[in-house]
This record gives structure tokens, sequence and C-alpha cells, in this order.
């Protein structure tokens, strides 16, 4: 599921399972709720059910992210479902990226709580 809070400048995106035929209708959403964001907006991006069963549906997700820091993706919380230490890295893409628990921790990181 996708969904945005232009308030918060923030795109919350949920990946569960991926079948066959996903990706290209996962892609269409991120691109249809970006637009409502300013450059410079951040994402959380809960990974902690994902799974894939097509390998082949992968390829939109890296379309998924060329779009976001084409649309000017700043900094991404990945909620992993697992205790972490807090570190942020930068992709090469030019964003920067830490991992936490839960999406409140998420929240908490990105509103500097």
């Amino acid at each position: 599921s996708i969904s945005v809070n232009p308030s918060k400048n923030r795109i919350y995106i949920e990946l569960g399972r991926v079948v066959t035929g996903d990706g290209k209708a996962f892609y269409e959403e991120v691109q249809s709720q970006v637009g409502k964001l300013d450059k410079g907006f951040s994402c959380i991006s809960d990974i902690s059910s994902f799974s894939i069963d097509d390998p082949e549906e992968a390829v939109w997700s890296q379309k998924a992210i060329a779009l976001l820091v084409e649309a000017g993706m700043a900094r991404v919380v990945r909620v992993t479902g697992t205790e972490t230490e807090f570190r942020e890295f930068s992709e090469k893409q030019g964003y920067t990226v830490c991992l936490a628990a839960t999406l409140e921790k998420a929240e908490q990181i990105l509103d500097g709580v």
C-alpha cells in the first residue's frame, strides 16, 4: 500500500507479498502519489513483511526508487520489524537511509523526536 502525508512531506510504502503482475501496479501507484509531495520529501518504507514470489517483479522496485529519487526524495527510513543499531548511510542515488524496527520509531526518527 502507498499513501502520502503532504503536511509532513512524506510518502509511506508498505510492501507485502509480491506476485507476478504486482510490480507495474506498484510503480504506477508510486507515480500517482509522488506528485503530491515537494522536493526533499521523506519516505517510510515498511519491508517487515516483504516477500517476492516472482524475481522478475524486482525490476519495478528499482524503477520506483529511480522515480522517487528523480522526484526529490531525500531521506528514507526502512521498517524492518527487527531491532537494529541506529545508523544512517547514504545510497549511491543520493538519499540517506536508516533502519527502524517499527513504524512508530520510523516516525520519531523523521520527526526528530
